[in-house]
């Protein structure tokens, strides 16, 4: 009995250093955990993860031009970047001053770069690796907003040009009295990259006058007007002595010379009534309200020694039913230039309403007392012709005759 005791109580001792030893060991490795997860933390706090940029954008470019900054507009979902520069700029010349996102790089370089205007492919590549593209496009829109040329094409004619003026921005087309105003076709030669508010062959009604508007690249617009005035009316103005159309007083015709050809001419004697030369006039369609303009070259030439200088003269009268109320005579225009100078005289008058014609006359004039001492008036290079206003009959004289 004492030795079963004895035995229980070794064992239970044995089991209670067993497990005293395997408390220690445990609370040990329960200790070096808890000091190596400290350690661990430890060191993370002290060396962080590095996180790399994913940025990879052209954020701003630009390009100074005479002290200008120019910044170009960036379509970031579309990847797409366009700088708009002056018209003219020499874009070879251009190097533009590109920003992109901070760690990135860009591909190519932009100073190799020669030429944007077909659209120049630039990479970004971020920090991390990952890349965009986009596509830079530098211009320099033209400002050309002039026509070239313009023409009306008829197919019973050859192409009338037009006049153009760039200083009133009018064209002026001298049309034949069989041409149909009310339908003819327009072609127009514009610069490269503008556009016209009529296309070329288009059908137009030249009866009154037309607005054509042209718009350069950039978007600066021309506005033109585009108006008809008519062939020289006059019948025969350069004929003979008997010329078709033509009434001569005595002491009046045609005389020929090498430098200008056929001249009129007017000499008035003593005893002489005033002589005149003169044509009537039918408008080939209704020019009610428009401008007729009649010019000629003049001269006077003084014959006699101490004689009064007398003055050439042109003046007219319209034709219809008027009342004497609405009467309007086209008052004379005198050669005012010294004798044996030759001037050119001209002048454009408003018409009546329902006006059918005029009566165009060549004339001398002489104040009360003047002798008829023989003096010679003369007249070539006469004209008349309507226009749709007196601007445009004015263009004509300035620009066109005296030419």
């Amino acid at each position: 009995m004492k030795i079963a005791i004895k035995n229980i109580f070794l064992l239970t001792l044995f089991t209670s250093l067993i497990l005293s030893f395997i408390s220690c060991e445990l609370e040990d490795e329960i200790n070096e955990q808890i000091e190596e997860s400290i350690d661990t933390e430890e060191t993370e706090e002290s060396e962080p993860e590095v996180v790399l940029s994913k940025e990879s954008n052209i954020t701003s470019i630009s390009v100074i031009l005479n002290d200008v900054q120019y910044n170009a507009k960036i379509d970031f979902l579309n990847k797409t970047i366009l700088l708009t520069l002056p018209s003219g700029t020499n874009l070879s010349e251009i190097i533009p001053a590109i920003t992109i996102s901070d760690f990135a790089t860009i591909s190519p370089d932009p100073t190799s770069v020669k030429n944007y205007e077909e659209g120049v492919l630039f990479t970004i590549t971020a920090e991390d690796g990952t890349t965009q593209e986009y596509e830079v496009t530098i211009i320099a829109p033209s400002n050309e907003n002039s026509i070239i040329s313009i023409t009306l094409d008829d197919e019973l004619m050859e192409p009338i040009t037009g006049y153009i003026d760039e200083e009133s921005k009018s064209i002026l087309f001298e049309v034949p009295n069989t041409l149909d105003l009310s339908a003819v076709k327009i072609n127009i030669t514009i610069p490269e990259n503008a556009v016209a508010s009529l296309e070329t062959e288009s059908i137009v009604d030249l009866s009154s006058t037309i607005a054509l508007n042209i718009t350069a690249e950039n978007g600066d617009v021309s506005e033109y007007s585009v108006s008809s005035y008519t062939t020289n009316l006059l019948t025969n103005p350069s004929g003979d002595n008997n010329g078709s159309g033509w009434d001569f007083d005595p002491n009046t015709g045609i005389e020929t010379t090498a430098e200008y050809g056929n001249i009129f001419y007017i000499t008035a004697y003593e005893g002489d009534s005033s002589p005149h030369i003169y044509q009537t006039i039918t408008f080939p369609r209704d020019y009610s309200e428009k401008y007729v303009l009649f010019i000629g070259n003049l001269t006077t030439e003084k014959v006699l020694e101490n004689s009064i200088t007398r003055h050439s003269y042109l003046w007219a009268k319209q034709i219809g039913e008027f009342s004497p109320d609405d009467w309007i005579y086209m008052q004379g225009m005198g050669h005012s230039a010294g004798a044996n100078e030759w001037e050119v005289v001209s002048g454009s008058h408003k018409l009546l309403p329902n006006v059918t014609g005029t009566y165009f006359q060549l004339g001398q004039g002489r104040r009360n007392g003047d002798p008829y001492d023989g003096t010679t008036c003369k007249f070539r290079d006469l004209e008349v012709r309507l226009f749709e206003s007196a601007e445009e009959a004015a263009i004509y004289v300035n620009q066109v005759y005296n030419q």
